[in-house]
């Protein structure tokens, strides 16, 4: 007995010393986990950190460029509106005129300052005075401003002789929209404006992080080359030589037309991150260190108590012990329920569960537990029991189908522990019957899901192989076979390096094994020669798992092929595109030319002395050339319209007098062909209209010219105006033309608005002409908002509709006794203009007809001009001679005007010469290209007298305004 204790009271110390290691090894291991989660998680705080900064520093610098850019777009379209006569108009125009500017300064109050707006005879200015008042104030001269060209913007809309000029506050605009982000304490934010940061949203007693010099020079040489990003460094506080670790995010921007590159900067000290935020984590894990010493102590006491009465009751637990072995077979499954057997296979016991898994009672399913399964299952079952008996088998498991009480049947598996007796005779099992219906229907969906993937794998018109790590073929998907250099199946387990030739094996190895390192998807191309002949393969390779790679080939050959095609066809289209775009702009040239001569003389004998008759023959002549000038202008440009790039021109006038006066265009073909002419306007017509005249014209000119050219003789031809209002001042304006003539087919009529289409494409057909008016018609109603329909019957006449969106506008006191606005200089005196606008003027030109219209122009303005021919007198005669203006034809033989007046500037007398080109060329890109090589202005061809007289006092003008300066 004695030695008995003394062996228990050893096996208890024994215990207590593992007990005292154990727990000093966890206090161990939590203090080294804590240290290595508190620098995981700083360092994923500063990471957190950094990300966000990435996307806050982003997105500051797009708002910033946004909101600038929407400054500029609205002082744009603001310099484009304004109207020199404003303040010399009435009182309504001026109010108008500064409820705009208003309305501009407060969308953009922040970032503008001042804003002067420059006309003719007035120069005004506005800003927001000390109490936030919006004031406005007229100058004398532009000296009362102080701009800083870099940061300012100065505006100028040439044709109507005004301009403004813009005066920023960055400072204000940068700190108001950098104020949007917090980024938390420890952090700034800057501004980089040409190598320089400058402090926003800065407290007063804040000091400023001072970057050191290396971190600098990396902010200075990415923003200089435009990129975004990130760099760590070190900074130190004012008057302090501690460096501390800090985080630097930034994003270059352009605020166009500024030429200062700009950015934004975020910076975070990140030499604390981390103590500030974990300081309750540390205290909180000594505190539990502590709580798991004394939780140490107290167990060392229990367990200590626990092994002395477990030595008491060991000797009385070896059946407690035989139960407890059971139980924790039983309970190896869950959703199920305990049942016992007897040899003769008679339930005698069977637990409550029962009623959960399957919704029987405990004495219902002893009796009849039999029936709740399938006969051939129950069958197969009791043979694997019987055959488990035989071999003497300590358990079985088996899964099949059992039926509950709801009629439903359901997936069971069941695990029996076998039991036999000292002699080795079978006696009865204990059996666990679990619910593994989801597990069932999952696996079932897997094996479907598999099977599905196996179809789509097979059906792909890819080639996919599977290898294992070395390179060996295990399994592929192959629809087409005639795409392989051999048949799979006589490849599976052979290393493809094997049986691949050159240079396919090589590339195709390289990637395999770049698989396989990085996990990414390698991609390569390759040629094959087939029995089908010669195949380009697009492939990827990439890892399936650990143990396999996959490649996944596609033949590209006619995709090759089609991109090839494409390619060439693009070059050709281009081509094309080129010759189109310099036929078009030399016939631009040639048609102009002679037409700046016409209308120039028709302009010349307007202010001759002439009858009432001859007035209004010219009137007709000068309509119709302009008429055809428009017409000409959108023939030539019809690419343009087919791109959808015509913009609409939108003007105010009479209505009802322009319509009249289009209508009177046709006069000499009404009264030839004897047509009787009719038109009526609808009762709610308006007196004035705002919508795009010019292009309203050219579409009744079309239609209308079409209906006299097919009407007979002494035939019809009506033309209906209605007006419908939609909302407030909107309207839709639907024109109606009808015509007496021969009628148009049915199959037609939906191909007449189809460019260079005509109903008679033969040479011998009666009438003449492009067959374009109709499809541009078509496009610029679309471009109106409105639509054409065509109705015709053969031998019944036509009906030609189209409607307009527009405004109705209430009569002004501006309107002229025509219907149009008044010009802002209708008051020039062109006779003698030379008396009040002396200068010395070079005219370069070498048409003749257009140097005789320019001569008589100049004559009945009072002025001498001096003539050359070409670039290269023009050069000549600007270096021997002083001119206030030259005016430069663009296209002319030996030099161009373009290349004379990149000459011209390179003179010490061009350097500050007042150039102004003409052309025939309309284009914008023309007058983009004009003003490119150091021309000031440019008027298109035909110009009329008030251009050119308007070009004169303007140039006289800035003259003047030089000479009081000096």
């Amino acid at each position: 007995m004695g030695k008995g204790k003394n062996f228990e009271k050893s096996k208890l110390k024994f215990g207590y010393r593992w007990l005292i290691i154990f727990g000093i090894t966890v206090i161990i291991l939590i203090s080294s986990l804590a240290v290595y989660f508190f620098n995981a998680l700083t360092d994923n705080q500063v990471e957190s950190r950094k990300l966000v900064f990435d996307k806050q520093v982003e997105l500051a610098g797009k708002d910033i460029q946004n909101t600038f850019s929407s400054m500029y777009d609205d002082m744009l379209f603001f310099v484009n509106n304004l109207e020199a006569w404003t303040y010399d108009s009435t009182t309504n125009e001026q109010l108008a005129f500064e409820r705009r500017a208003r309305r501009i300064f407060n969308n953009h109050r922040d970032l503008l300052d001042t804003v002067v707006v420059i006309f003719p005879n007035h120069i005004v200015s506005f800003h927001f005075d000390s109490r936030n008042n919006f004031s406005k104030q007229f100058h004398k001269s532009l000296d009362e401003f102080q701009f800083e060209s870099e940061q300012d913007i100065s505006l100028r809309n040439a044709s109507r002789g005004v301009g403004i000029l813009v005066k920023l506050n960055l400072n204000r605009f940068f700190n108001d929209q950098l104020s949007n982000f917090y980024l938390g304490p420890t952090s700034q934010k800057f501004i980089w404006i040409n190598s320089h940061l400058q402090a926003v949203n800065l407290d007063k007693n804040e000091p400023i992080i001072l970057l050191e010099e290396d971190l600098m020079k990396l902010l200075s040489d990415d923003i200089a080359a435009g990129l975004k990003g990130a760099g760590d460094g070190y900074f130190n506080w004012p008057e302090d030589t501690e460096r501390n670790k800090v985080t630097a995010h930034y994003y270059p921007f352009h605020l166009s037309p500024l030429d200062q590159m700009f950015a934004v900067v975020f910076v975070q000290d990140i030499s604390k991150v981390g103590i500030d935020v974990y300081g309750t984590y540390i205290s909180f894990l000594l505190g539990l260190l502590l709580i798991l010493a004394i939780v140490l102590v107290i167990l060392y006491k229990s367990i200590r108590n626990i092994q002395i009465t477990n030595f008491t009751l060991e000797k009385n637990a070896e059946e407690i012990r035989e139960l407890f072995r059971r139980q924790t077979l039983l309970l190896q499954e869950t959703k199920g329920f305990i049942y016992f057997q007897e040899a003769n296979g008679k339930m005698t016991a069977v637990s409550e569960e029962v009623r959960d898994v399957l919704g029987f009672s405990q004495e219902y399913f002893i009796h009849n537990f039999r029936s709740l399964m399938k006969e051939d299952q129950t069958a197969e079952l009791k043979k694997i029991i019987d055959q488990s008996i035989d071999i003497r088998k300590d358990s079985i498991a088996n899964e099949f189908d059992m039926m509950k009480a709801d009629g439903a049947w359901i997936r069971v598996k069941i695990f029996e522990k076998l039991l036999y007796d000292e002699k080795g005779r079978f006696t009865g099992n204990v059996g666990i019957c679990t619910d593994v219906q989801d597990k069932y229907e999952s696996e079932q969906e897997l094996i479907k899901s598999e099977n599905r993937l196996r179809a789509v794998l097979n059906s792909l018109p890819d080639l996919i192989f599977i290898y294992d790590n070395e390179g060996v073929f295990r399994d592929y998907y192959v629809q087409d076979r005639s795409l392989l250099l051999a048949p799979p199946d006589k490849t599976i387990g052979i290393n493809f390096r094997d049986f691949l030739p050159e240079p396919l094996k090589t590339d195709l190895s390289n990637a395999f094994e770049k698989a396989k390192a990085s996990g990414d998807i390698q991609q390569i191309e390759f040629e094959l020669p087939l029995v089908v002949g010669k195949k380009i393969f697009e492939a990827r390779v990439f890892k399936l798992d650990e143990e396999k790679v996959v490649s996944i080939a596609r033949d590209i050959t006619a995709q090759k092929l089609w991109s090839k095609g494409l390619q060439e066809a693009k070059e050709a289209a281009e081509q094309a595109n080129r010759a189109k775009s310099e036929f078009l702009a030399n016939m631009s040239h040639e048609i102009r030319t002679p037409m700046n001569g016409l209308l120039g003389i028709v302009e010349l004998l307007e202010r001759t002395k002439l009858d009432n008759k001859q007035q209004e023959y010219l009137r007709v002549i000068k309509d119709s050339g302009k008429s055809l000038i428009s017409i000409i202008n959108d023939i030539l440009d019809y690419s343009k319209i087919e791109s959808g790039m015509m913009d609409l021109n939108l003007s105010v006038f009479h209505f009802k007098k322009e319509m009249e006066r289009i209508f009177k265009i046709f006069e000499g073909i009404v009264q030839k062909k004897n047509i009787h002419f009719s038109y009526a306007f609808g009762e709610f017509v308006p007196e004035f209209v705002q919508f795009d005249k010019e292009k309203v014209a050219q579409v009744l000119l079309n239609i209308i010219g079409n209906a006299l050219k097919f009407t007979p003789i002494g035939g019809n031809v009506h033309i209906s105006i209605n007006v419908e209002s939609i909302i407030e001042e909107s309207i839709i304006v639907y024109f109606t033309v009808n015509d007496s003539g021969p009628g148009i087919p049915a199959d037609k009529i939906e191909s007449l608005t189809q460019p260079f289409v005509q109903l008679d494409g033969s040479n011998t057909r009666e009438f003449e002409g492009t067959g374009l008016g109709l499809a541009i018609s078509k496009k610029l109603i679309e471009l109106m908002g409105g639509e054409l329909e065509i109705n015709s019957e053969l031998g019944h006449g036509s009906e030609f509709s189209f409607s307009v969106f527009g405004t109705a506008i209430e009569k002004s006191e501006k309107l002229t006794g025509n219907g149009l606005y008044q010009e802002e200089d209708d008051d020039i005196e062109f006779d003698q203009l030379v008396r009040k606008s002396p200068l010395n003027i070079l005219l370069v030109e070498d048409n003749d007809t257009n140097l005789t219209f320019m001569l008589m122009m100049m004559e009945q303005l009072g002025y001498k001009v001096e003539i050359a021919r070409n670039g290269f007198e023009a050069i000549d005669l600007v270096q021997n001679k002083d001119f206030d203006l030259v005016l430069m034809d663009i296209q002319m033989p030996k030099m161009n005007g373009l290349d004379a007046t990149r000459n011209i500037r390179l003179l010490e007398k061009g350097k500050h010469l007042k150039i102004v080109g003409l052309s025939a060329n309309a284009y914008k890109e023309d007058v983009d290209e004009a003003l490119k090589s150091g021309m000031n202005d440019y008027l298109s061809k035909p110009v009329s007298i008030r251009e050119i007289a308007k070009v004169i006092m303007e140039r006289f003008k800035e003259l003047e305004n030089k000479k009081e300066v000096n």
